[in-house]
C-alpha cells in the first residue's frame, strides 16, 4: 500500500532507492574528484616509479603515477559497491544516516590517505623514498574518525529538533 505523501510507492519515512544510492555514490564521487585534481596538479612532479601498494611495513609495491591512480580508482569502486549493497539491501535498518555518514568517513580516510601517498611522491622526486610516513595512516583514520563524529552530531541535532517539533 501506498503511503499519503509518497509518489513511487515507497514507504513515506524512507527515502526512494535512487535517493538512497544516489546519497551514498557521492561521498566516494567526490573523493574521486579530489584524488584527481590531486593526481594532476602533482603529476608533473611525481617520480617515474612511486607506491602502488601499502602493507603493514610500509610501501611494498611500486609502478608508474598511472597505475597508482588506477588502483584508487579501483579502490573507490570497490568502496562504493560494498555501500551501494549495504544501503539498498539492508531492509531491517531504521535510517541510512549510519551508512551514509560511515561512507563519507571512509571516502575522507581514503581521499586523505592517496593525496599524501601522492604528495610523498612528488616531495620524493625520481630515486628518493616515496613512502608514505606510518603517522599518515594515524591522520587519515582521525580524518575519518572527525567526519564520522560530525555526521553523528549533527543527526543527534536533527533528530532532537524534529523531536520538539
Amino acid at each position: 500500500m501506498q503511503s499519503a505523501g509518497s509518489t513511487d510507492g515507497t514507504d513515506a519515512g524512507r527515502p526512494s532507492p535512487s535517493r538512497i544510492a544516489g546519497l551514498t555514490v557521492l561521498p566516494f564521487a567526490t573523493g574521486l574528484a579530489v584524488a584527481v585534481v590531486a593526481y594532476f596538479v602533482l603529476r608533473d612532479d611525481l617520480p617515474h616509479r612511486m607506491p602502488t601498494h601499502f602493507g603493514p611495513g610500509g610501501a611494498d609495491g611500486y609502478g608508474p603515477p598511472g597505475q597508482a591512480m588506477a588502483g584508487n580508482l579501483v579502490l573507490y569502486a570497490v568502496e562504493t559497491v560494498l555501500f551501494l549493497v549495504k544501503s539498498l539491501t539492508d531492509e531491517e535498518q531504521r535510517s541510512t544516516r549510519p551508512t551514509l555518514i560511515a561512507a563519507w568517513a571512509v571516502s575522507v580516510a581514503t581521499t586523505y590517505f592517496m593525496w599524501s601517498a601522492l604528495k610523498a611522491g612528488a616531495d620524493a622526486g625520481d630515486g628518493g623514498d616515496a613512502s608514505v610516513p606510518a603517522y599518515q595512516f594515524v591522520v587519515a583514520l582521525a580524518a575519518g574518525g572527525a567526519v564520522t563524529l560530525g555526521g553523528w552530531l549533527r543527526s543527534r541535532g536533527r533528530s532532537r529538533s524534529r523531536r520538539k517539533a
